[in-house]
């Protein structure tokens, strides 16, 4: 029974350390960031949204988007795969 329980307890341990080393290995890496600003203008908002639109269609992804007063500024990130 003793002998069990040491067992189980090392392997315990082990999956431990495992698990500890896959938390600090991410599997994509950021390569690029990008701030928008999106004025709240009917005659201005579009630009904003366009390069939005475009930066998305690159390869980025919205991380934050924070608001002002008028208007927001979108945080995107471009990722891509560790080796």
């Amino acid at each position: 029974m003793i002998q069990k329980i040491k067992e189980l307890e090392k392997c315990i341990d082990k999956q431990g350390k495992e698990i500890r080393k896959l938390k600090k290995k991410q599997p994509r890496k950021l390569i690029a960031m990008k701030f928008v600003g999106v004025i709240f203008d009917p005659q201005k908002f579009k630009i904003g949204e366009a390069e939005i639109n475009d930066a998305l269609s690159d390869g980025f992804e919205v991380l934050h988007d924070f608001e002002t007063g008028g208007g927001i500024v979108m945080t995107l990130g471009k990722w891509k795969k560790r080796r």
